[in-house]
């Protein structure tokens, strides 16, 4: 993984930044349950209970630790964000938030649990028939199949893909891998 975030400047950025916040803030001024943006624009939850001080799922190992610009607290994992973390700060996928948003599929991509989103782009959404986003926001069943066949209920990374491989939704239904000399495709993709 580090391989891998270290040939990917941008993703390993929006990672660090998911770790910085835009203020000072002592360990004394955290509360249980305080929801806390970060830099890269998404939120880390602060649990605070009988085991300790969490960021997300990631414990504070030591606190308070000044800094001529700031303070650290030293945490015992590398916090990730959630799927739909991603999609929600992306300037490529606004119309996909707002479909995942109008379905109520944010809390299961943010929820624990390994996932795979294809994510189509605002530029993907825009190639269908005028009126169809339109018409899928109206019909949340329909639009919450479609979404639901976008997910697979494995993280699988892209160097484990195989051609002629089938992956099996959410929805239920499998998707095909192709790959060749032009890409690689998820069915048409």
């Amino acid at each position: 993984t580090v391989t891998a975030l270290l040939a990917d400047i941008p993703q390993l950025t929006d990672i660090l930044l998911y770790h910085v916040v835009g203020d000072s803030v002592m360990s004394n001024t955290l509360s249980n349950g305080q929801i806390v943006t970060t830099l890269n624009g998404s939120d880390v939850t602060v649990t605070i209970n009988s085991s300790g001080v969490y960021i997300n799922n990631a414990q504070v190992t030591v606190t308070d630790i000044l800094a001529s610009n700031g303070v650290v607290h030293v945490i015992d994992a590398v916090l990730l964000p959630t799927i739909y973390d991603i999609v929600s700060t992306s300037n490529d996928h606004t119309t996909l938030e707002t479909a995942v948003d109008a379905c109520g599929l944010d809390v299961a991509l943010s929820s624990a649990g390994s996932k795979t989103l294809f994510a189509p782009t605002d530029a993907a959404f825009n190639l269908l028939p005028a009126g169809t986003v339109t018409a899928l926001l109206a019909d949340i069943p329909q639009l919450t199949d479609i979404l639901l066949y976008h997910v697979v209920g494995d993280s699988i990374m892209s160097d484990s893909l195989s051609n002629g491989q089938f992956l099996t939704t959410l929805q239920g239904t499998d998707v095909n891998v192709t790959i060749d000399t032009s890409g690689v495709y998820i069915n048409n993709a």
